[in-house]
Protein backbone atom coordinates (compact mmCIF):
# COMPACT_ATOMS: atom_id res chain seq x y z
CA UNK A 1 0.00 0.00 0.00
CA UNK A 2 1.39 3.39 -1.06
CA UNK A 3 2.11 5.86 1.71
CA UNK A 4 0.54 9.30 1.47
CA UNK A 5 3.14 12.07 0.96
CA UNK A 6 1.79 14.20 3.82
CA UNK A 7 1.92 11.21 6.17
CA UNK A 8 5.49 10.58 5.10
CA UNK A 9 6.46 14.19 5.85
CA UNK A 10 4.93 13.98 9.34
CA UNK A 11 6.71 10.72 10.05
CA UNK A 12 9.98 12.18 8.83
CA UNK A 13 9.84 15.22 11.12
CA UNK A 14 10.71 13.43 14.41
CA UNK A 15 13.15 11.13 12.61
CA UNK A 16 14.97 14.03 10.94
CA UNK A 17 14.98 15.90 14.24
CA UNK A 18 16.61 12.92 15.94
CA UNK A 19 19.07 12.37 13.10
CA UNK A 20 20.09 16.04 13.12
CA UNK A 21 20.45 16.04 16.91
CA UNK A 22 22.75 13.01 16.68
CA UNK A 23 24.73 14.78 13.98
CA UNK A 24 25.08 17.87 16.21
CA UNK A 25 26.30 15.61 19.02
CA UNK A 26 28.77 13.89 16.70
CA UNK A 27 30.25 17.12 15.37
CA UNK A 28 30.39 18.64 18.86
CA UNK A 29 32.23 15.73 20.51
CA UNK A 30 34.43 14.87 17.51
CA UNK A 31 34.83 18.49 16.44
CA UNK A 32 37.92 18.93 14.21
CA UNK A 33 38.64 22.51 15.39
CA UNK A 34 38.21 21.62 19.08
CA UNK A 35 38.52 17.89 19.83
CA UNK A 36 41.11 16.99 17.19
CA UNK A 37 43.13 20.11 18.01
CA UNK A 38 43.13 19.04 21.66
CA UNK A 39 44.27 15.53 20.70
CA UNK A 40 47.02 16.89 18.45
CA UNK A 41 48.42 19.14 21.19
CA UNK A 42 48.07 16.36 23.78
CA UNK A 43 50.28 14.18 21.57
CA UNK A 44 52.82 17.04 21.43
CA UNK A 45 52.52 17.32 17.67
CA UNK A 46 53.87 20.54 16.09
CA UNK A 47 51.67 23.56 16.74
CA UNK A 48 51.87 24.31 13.01
CA UNK A 49 50.17 20.98 12.26
CA UNK A 50 47.45 21.60 14.86
CA UNK A 51 46.75 25.02 13.33
CA UNK A 52 46.91 23.63 9.79
CA UNK A 53 44.01 21.24 10.46
CA UNK A 54 41.70 24.12 9.52
CA UNK A 55 43.49 24.68 6.20
CA UNK A 56 43.54 20.97 5.34
CA UNK A 57 39.84 20.62 6.13
CA UNK A 58 38.82 23.60 3.98
CA UNK A 59 41.08 22.56 1.11
CA UNK A 60 39.34 19.18 1.10
CA UNK A 61 35.94 20.87 1.27
CA UNK A 62 36.82 23.07 -1.70
CA UNK A 63 37.67 20.02 -3.82
CA UNK A 64 34.39 18.37 -2.86
CA UNK A 65 32.47 21.57 -3.61
CA UNK A 66 34.03 21.76 -7.08
CA UNK A 67 33.51 18.16 -8.17
CA UNK A 68 30.69 16.60 -6.12
CA UNK A 69 27.50 18.57 -7.01
CA UNK A 70 26.96 16.83 -10.35
CA UNK A 71 27.14 13.35 -8.88
CA UNK A 72 24.90 14.34 -5.96
CA UNK A 73 22.24 15.82 -8.26
CA UNK A 74 22.12 12.64 -10.34
CA UNK A 75 21.54 10.31 -7.38
CA UNK A 76 17.99 8.92 -7.61
CA UNK A 77 17.93 8.14 -3.87
CA UNK A 78 20.06 9.90 -1.31
CA UNK A 79 19.30 8.41 2.11
CA UNK A 80 21.54 5.36 1.54
CA UNK A 81 24.41 7.61 0.48
CA UNK A 82 23.82 9.84 3.53
CA UNK A 83 24.00 6.83 5.83
CA UNK A 84 27.19 5.64 4.13
CA UNK A 85 28.77 9.08 4.58
CA UNK A 86 27.99 9.00 8.32
CA UNK A 87 29.54 5.53 8.62
CA UNK A 88 32.66 6.61 6.73
CA UNK A 89 33.09 9.66 8.97
CA UNK A 90 32.69 7.45 12.04
CA UNK A 91 35.37 5.15 10.64
CA UNK A 92 37.76 8.08 10.07
CA UNK A 93 37.37 9.40 13.62
CA UNK A 94 37.76 5.93 15.16
CA UNK A 95 40.87 5.33 13.05
CA UNK A 96 42.41 8.61 14.25
CA UNK A 97 41.66 7.74 17.89
CA UNK A 98 43.17 4.24 17.55
CA UNK A 99 46.33 5.62 15.94
CA UNK A 100 46.61 8.26 18.69
CA UNK A 101 46.36 5.57 21.38
CA UNK A 102 48.59 2.92 19.81
CA UNK A 103 50.57 4.45 16.92
CA UNK A 104 54.02 5.99 16.65
CA UNK A 105 54.70 9.70 16.21
CA UNK A 106 55.08 9.67 12.41
CA UNK A 107 51.98 7.46 12.04
CA UNK A 108 49.98 9.86 14.22
CA UNK A 109 51.00 12.85 12.08
CA UNK A 110 49.98 10.96 8.93
CA UNK A 111 46.68 9.92 10.51
CA UNK A 112 45.80 13.51 11.40
CA UNK A 113 46.63 14.86 7.94
CA UNK A 114 44.90 12.09 5.97
CA UNK A 115 42.02 11.79 8.43
CA UNK A 116 41.12 15.47 8.48
CA UNK A 117 41.44 15.65 4.67
CA UNK A 118 39.02 12.74 4.16
CA UNK A 119 36.68 14.10 6.85
CA UNK A 120 36.67 17.48 5.10
CA UNK A 121 35.63 15.89 1.80
CA UNK A 122 32.93 13.75 3.41
CA UNK A 123 31.63 16.67 5.47
CA UNK A 124 31.16 18.91 2.42
CA UNK A 125 29.54 16.15 0.34
CA UNK A 126 27.09 15.46 3.16
CA UNK A 127 26.25 19.16 3.61
CA UNK A 128 25.43 19.40 -0.10
CA UNK A 129 23.45 16.17 -0.08
CA UNK A 130 21.43 16.93 3.05
CA UNK A 131 20.25 20.20 1.50
CA UNK A 132 18.94 18.29 -1.51
CA UNK A 133 17.34 15.65 0.71
CA UNK A 134 15.58 18.15 2.97
CA UNK A 135 14.43 20.19 0.00
CA UNK A 136 12.84 17.12 -1.60
CA UNK A 137 11.25 15.72 1.56
CA UNK A 138 10.19 18.58 3.86
CA UNK A 139 8.35 21.86 3.20
CA UNK A 140 10.12 25.10 4.14
CA UNK A 141 8.26 25.70 7.42
CA UNK A 142 9.02 22.19 8.67
CA UNK A 143 12.69 22.54 7.67
CA UNK A 144 13.05 25.66 9.84
CA UNK A 145 11.36 24.03 12.83
CA UNK A 146 13.38 20.82 12.48
CA UNK A 147 16.65 22.76 12.20
CA UNK A 148 15.96 24.64 15.44
CA UNK A 149 15.05 21.50 17.40
CA UNK A 150 18.07 19.62 16.04
CA UNK A 151 20.41 22.24 17.51
CA UNK A 152 18.48 22.53 20.79
CA UNK A 153 18.22 18.78 21.44
CA UNK A 154 21.71 18.03 20.13
CA UNK A 155 23.32 20.77 22.22
CA UNK A 156 21.56 19.73 25.43
CA UNK A 157 22.30 16.04 24.85
CA UNK A 158 25.98 16.79 24.16
CA UNK A 159 26.35 18.59 27.48
CA UNK A 160 24.70 15.71 29.34
CA UNK A 161 26.81 13.05 27.61
CA UNK A 162 30.21 14.75 28.05
CA UNK A 163 29.50 15.39 31.73
CA UNK A 164 28.52 11.72 32.14
CA UNK A 165 31.68 10.57 30.35
CA UNK A 166 33.68 12.92 32.57
CA UNK A 167 32.32 11.22 35.69
CA UNK A 168 32.67 7.66 34.37
CA UNK A 169 36.31 8.13 33.30
CA UNK A 170 37.35 10.23 36.28
CA UNK A 171 40.49 8.18 37.04
CA UNK A 172 41.63 7.67 33.43
CA UNK A 173 44.64 9.55 31.97
CA UNK A 174 43.89 12.81 30.16
CA UNK A 175 44.63 11.41 26.67
CA UNK A 176 42.30 8.46 27.25
CA UNK A 177 39.52 10.79 28.38
CA UNK A 178 39.98 13.02 25.32
CA UNK A 179 39.94 9.98 23.04
CA UNK A 180 36.78 8.70 24.73
CA UNK A 181 34.93 11.93 23.92
CA UNK A 182 35.97 11.77 20.25
CA UNK A 183 35.11 8.06 20.13
CA UNK A 184 31.61 8.69 21.45
CA UNK A 185 31.20 11.33 18.75
CA UNK A 186 31.97 8.62 16.20
CA UNK A 187 29.29 6.41 17.81
CA UNK A 188 26.79 9.24 17.27
CA UNK A 189 27.66 9.22 13.55
CA UNK A 190 26.80 5.50 13.46
CA UNK A 191 23.48 6.10 15.26
CA UNK A 192 22.73 8.94 12.83
CA UNK A 193 23.28 6.55 9.91
CA UNK A 194 20.78 4.08 11.41
CA UNK A 195 18.15 6.81 11.73
CA UNK A 196 18.76 8.00 8.16
CA UNK A 197 18.03 4.50 6.84
CA UNK A 198 14.60 4.58 8.53
CA UNK A 199 13.56 7.84 6.80
CA UNK A 200 10.99 7.86 4.02
CA UNK A 201 12.44 9.35 0.83
CA UNK A 202 10.05 10.93 -1.63
CA UNK A 203 11.28 10.36 -5.18
CA UNK A 204 7.99 11.26 -6.90
CA UNK A 205 8.05 14.31 -9.06
CA UNK A 206 11.86 14.55 -8.96
CA UNK A 207 13.59 13.11 -11.97
CA UNK A 208 17.00 12.93 -10.36
CA UNK A 209 18.62 11.49 -13.45
CA UNK A 210 17.49 14.54 -15.43
CA UNK A 211 18.60 17.17 -12.96
CA UNK A 212 21.15 19.65 -14.20
CA UNK A 213 23.86 20.46 -11.69
CA UNK A 214 25.87 23.64 -12.16
CA UNK A 215 29.03 23.05 -14.15
CA UNK A 216 31.99 23.65 -11.84
CA UNK A 217 34.93 23.51 -14.27
CA UNK A 218 37.84 25.84 -13.55
CA UNK A 219 37.45 27.98 -16.73
CA UNK A 220 33.73 28.48 -16.05
CA UNK A 221 34.42 29.35 -12.43
CA UNK A 222 36.83 32.12 -13.37
CA UNK A 223 34.49 33.35 -16.09
CA UNK A 224 31.59 33.53 -13.61
CA UNK A 225 33.85 35.17 -11.03
CA UNK A 226 34.99 37.84 -13.50
CA UNK A 227 31.41 38.57 -14.53
CA UNK A 228 30.19 38.82 -10.95
CA UNK A 229 33.11 40.96 -9.80
CA UNK A 230 32.07 43.55 -12.39
CA UNK A 231 28.86 44.00 -10.36
CA UNK A 232 28.94 46.48 -7.48
CA UNK A 233 26.66 44.38 -5.25
CA UNK A 234 28.90 41.32 -5.56
CA UNK A 235 32.12 43.24 -4.90
CA UNK A 236 30.53 44.63 -1.77
CA UNK A 237 29.35 41.19 -0.63
CA UNK A 238 32.80 39.65 -1.21
CA UNK A 239 34.48 42.40 0.80
CA UNK A 240 32.02 41.90 3.65
CA UNK A 241 32.39 38.12 3.54
CA UNK A 242 36.19 38.30 3.47
CA UNK A 243 36.10 40.69 6.43
CA UNK A 244 34.54 37.88 8.45
CA UNK A 245 37.26 35.31 7.68
CA UNK A 246 39.47 36.06 10.70
CA UNK A 247 36.48 36.19 13.07
CA UNK A 248 35.36 32.83 11.68
CA UNK A 249 38.74 31.34 12.61
CA UNK A 250 38.31 32.29 16.27
CA UNK A 251 36.93 28.90 17.38
CA UNK A 252 39.87 26.71 16.24
CA UNK A 253 42.53 29.16 17.43
CA UNK A 254 40.79 29.86 20.75
CA UNK A 255 40.73 26.07 21.15
CA UNK A 256 44.43 25.91 20.22
CA UNK A 257 45.51 28.34 22.93
CA UNK A 258 43.30 26.44 25.42
CA UNK A 259 44.88 23.14 24.37
CA UNK A 260 48.38 24.59 24.82
CA UNK A 261 47.55 25.61 28.38
CA UNK A 262 45.34 22.68 29.46
CA UNK A 263 45.95 19.64 27.22
CA UNK A 264 47.07 17.61 30.25
CA UNK A 265 43.95 18.56 32.21
CA UNK A 266 41.45 15.75 32.66
CA UNK A 267 38.53 18.18 32.29
CA UNK A 268 39.93 20.38 29.49
CA UNK A 269 38.22 18.91 26.44
CA UNK A 270 35.02 18.20 28.40
CA UNK A 271 34.73 21.88 29.33
CA UNK A 272 35.31 23.09 25.77
CA UNK A 273 32.86 20.64 24.19
CA UNK A 274 30.17 21.46 26.77
CA UNK A 275 30.83 25.17 26.21
CA UNK A 276 30.43 24.97 22.42
CA UNK A 277 27.28 22.84 22.79
CA UNK A 278 25.78 25.35 25.24
CA UNK A 279 26.54 28.10 22.72
CA UNK A 280 24.34 26.33 20.16
CA UNK A 281 21.44 26.41 22.62
CA UNK A 282 21.83 30.16 23.13
CA UNK A 283 22.82 31.25 19.61
CA UNK A 284 19.88 29.96 17.57
CA UNK A 285 17.00 31.75 19.38
CA UNK A 286 19.08 34.86 20.16
CA UNK A 287 20.27 35.55 16.62
CA UNK A 288 16.95 34.59 15.07
CA UNK A 289 15.26 37.31 17.15
CA UNK A 290 17.98 39.92 16.50
CA UNK A 291 18.10 39.24 12.75
CA UNK A 292 14.47 40.27 12.56
CA UNK A 293 15.50 43.68 13.93
CA UNK A 294 18.68 44.30 11.92
CA UNK A 295 21.09 41.98 10.11
CA UNK A 296 23.68 44.79 10.15
CA UNK A 297 23.56 45.00 13.95
CA UNK A 298 24.02 41.23 14.22
CA UNK A 299 27.17 41.48 12.08
CA UNK A 300 28.55 44.29 14.25
CA UNK A 301 27.63 42.59 17.53
CA UNK A 302 29.13 39.25 16.44
CA UNK A 303 32.40 40.81 15.28
CA UNK A 304 32.63 42.83 18.51
CA UNK A 305 32.07 39.66 20.58
CA UNK A 306 35.00 37.92 18.89
CA UNK A 307 37.27 40.96 19.17
CA UNK A 308 36.52 41.67 22.84
CA UNK A 309 36.64 38.02 23.97
CA UNK A 310 39.93 37.56 22.11
CA UNK A 311 41.53 40.61 23.74
CA UNK A 312 40.27 39.56 27.18
CA UNK A 313 41.72 36.08 26.63
CA UNK A 314 45.09 37.56 25.65
CA UNK A 315 45.19 39.89 28.66
CA UNK A 316 44.34 37.05 31.06
CA UNK A 317 46.94 34.81 29.40
CA UNK A 318 49.63 37.51 29.55
CA UNK A 319 49.00 38.07 33.27
CA UNK A 320 48.97 34.31 33.95
CA UNK A 321 45.35 34.36 35.10
CA UNK A 322 44.07 31.76 32.63
CA UNK A 323 45.11 28.85 34.84
CA UNK A 324 41.55 27.54 34.87
CA UNK A 325 40.01 25.91 31.81
CA UNK A 326 36.71 27.63 32.55
CA UNK A 327 38.04 30.98 31.33
CA UNK A 328 38.95 29.39 28.00
CA UNK A 329 35.57 27.66 27.90
CA UNK A 330 33.87 31.03 28.42
CA UNK A 331 35.83 32.64 25.56
CA UNK A 332 34.99 29.70 23.30
CA UNK A 333 31.32 30.01 24.32
CA UNK A 334 31.26 33.65 23.24
CA UNK A 335 33.20 32.96 20.02
CA UNK A 336 30.89 30.10 19.03
CA UNK A 337 27.81 32.26 19.53
CA UNK A 338 29.44 35.05 17.52
CA UNK A 339 30.48 32.81 14.62
CA UNK A 340 26.97 31.34 14.48
CA UNK A 341 25.54 34.85 14.31
CA UNK A 342 27.94 35.90 11.55
CA UNK A 343 27.04 32.85 9.46
CA UNK A 344 23.30 33.45 9.71
CA UNK A 345 23.55 37.21 9.13
CA UNK A 346 25.83 36.72 6.14
CA UNK A 347 23.31 34.38 4.52
CA UNK A 348 20.40 36.77 5.12
CA UNK A 349 22.45 39.69 3.82
CA UNK A 350 23.29 37.75 0.66
CA UNK A 351 19.63 36.93 0.07
CA UNK A 352 18.74 40.62 0.49
CA UNK A 353 21.20 42.02 -2.06
CA UNK A 354 21.68 39.20 -4.62
CA UNK A 355 19.52 39.33 -7.77
CA UNK A 356 17.46 36.10 -7.89
CA UNK A 357 18.81 35.11 -11.31
CA UNK A 358 22.41 35.26 -10.05
CA UNK A 359 22.04 33.71 -6.60
CA UNK A 360 23.16 30.13 -7.34
CA UNK A 361 26.23 31.15 -9.34
CA UNK A 362 27.13 33.95 -6.92
CA UNK A 363 26.82 31.64 -3.90
CA UNK A 364 29.12 29.06 -5.52
CA UNK A 365 31.74 31.63 -6.53
CA UNK A 366 31.67 33.50 -3.20
CA UNK A 367 31.89 30.25 -1.23
CA UNK A 368 34.99 29.15 -3.17
CA UNK A 369 36.69 32.55 -2.84
CA UNK A 370 35.97 32.57 0.90
CA UNK A 371 37.35 29.04 1.33
CA UNK A 372 40.56 30.00 -0.47
CA UNK A 373 40.90 33.01 1.84
CA UNK A 374 40.31 30.77 4.88
CA UNK A 375 43.07 28.41 3.70
CA UNK A 376 45.52 31.30 3.26
CA UNK A 377 44.69 33.04 6.56
CA UNK A 378 44.57 29.86 8.64
CA UNK A 379 47.93 28.75 7.22
CA UNK A 380 49.42 32.12 8.12
CA UNK A 381 47.95 31.98 11.63
CA UNK A 382 49.24 28.42 12.08
CA UNK A 383 52.74 29.54 11.07
CA UNK A 384 52.50 32.52 13.45
CA UNK A 385 51.36 30.27 16.31
CA UNK A 386 54.19 27.81 15.59
CA UNK A 387 57.03 30.33 15.32
CA UNK A 388 55.87 32.55 18.18
CA UNK A 389 52.82 31.59 20.23
CA UNK A 390 49.12 30.90 19.73
CA UNK A 391 48.49 34.18 21.55
CA UNK A 392 49.75 36.07 18.49
CA UNK A 393 47.22 34.28 16.30
CA UNK A 394 44.44 35.31 18.70
CA UNK A 395 45.68 38.92 18.63
CA UNK A 396 45.47 38.96 14.82
CA UNK A 397 41.95 37.49 14.98
CA UNK A 398 40.85 40.15 17.49
CA UNK A 399 42.29 42.99 15.40
CA UNK A 400 40.78 41.51 12.25
CA UNK A 401 37.39 41.41 13.95
CA UNK A 402 37.66 45.11 14.81
CA UNK A 403 38.50 45.74 11.15
CA UNK A 404 35.39 43.75 10.17
CA UNK A 405 33.26 46.18 12.22
CA UNK A 406 34.73 49.08 10.22
CA UNK A 407 33.96 47.28 6.94
CA UNK A 408 30.37 46.62 8.03
CA UNK A 409 29.84 50.23 9.09
CA UNK A 410 31.28 51.41 5.77
CA UNK A 411 29.68 49.01 3.28
CA UNK A 412 26.56 47.49 4.83
CA UNK A 413 23.73 49.97 4.53
CA UNK A 414 21.12 50.78 7.14
CA UNK A 415 17.49 50.58 6.00
CA UNK A 416 16.61 53.46 3.71
CA UNK A 417 20.23 54.41 2.95
CA UNK A 418 22.11 53.61 -0.27
CA UNK A 419 25.12 51.30 -0.18
CA UNK A 420 28.52 52.94 0.03
CA UNK A 421 29.99 50.94 -2.82
CA UNK A 422 26.91 51.49 -4.99
CA UNK A 423 27.26 55.24 -4.44
CA UNK A 424 30.90 55.17 -5.58
CA UNK A 425 30.00 53.10 -8.64
CA UNK A 426 27.15 55.41 -9.66
CA UNK A 427 29.38 58.47 -9.43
Amino acid sequence: MEEHPRQSDHRNIPLMTGQGALSVMAWSMASPPIALTFLAVSMELPIFLAGMLVSIRHAAGTLADLFAPGAIARLPRKKTALAQLDLMMATCFIAVVLVVLYGGKSTIVLAFVVGIFVIGILEEIKSLMILEFLGDNLPSQDRMRVSYWQKAIGGAATIAVVLLLHQLSHDAPALTRHSLVVGFGAVCFVLSALVVISLHENTKGTNAAGKLAPVRSTPEFWSNAATLLSKAWFRKYILVRLAFVLAGLSVPFFALIAAEAHHSSTSGLTALVASSAAALLVAAPMWRALNEVSTRRVMIASSAMVAISGLCLIILHAKGLDHTIHLHAASLFVATIAVTGLGGARTLYFMDIAPPAQRITAQAVSKTIARLAIIVFSTGLAALAHTNSATWAVIVIALGSFLAIFVILTLVDTPGKPDALDQKTST
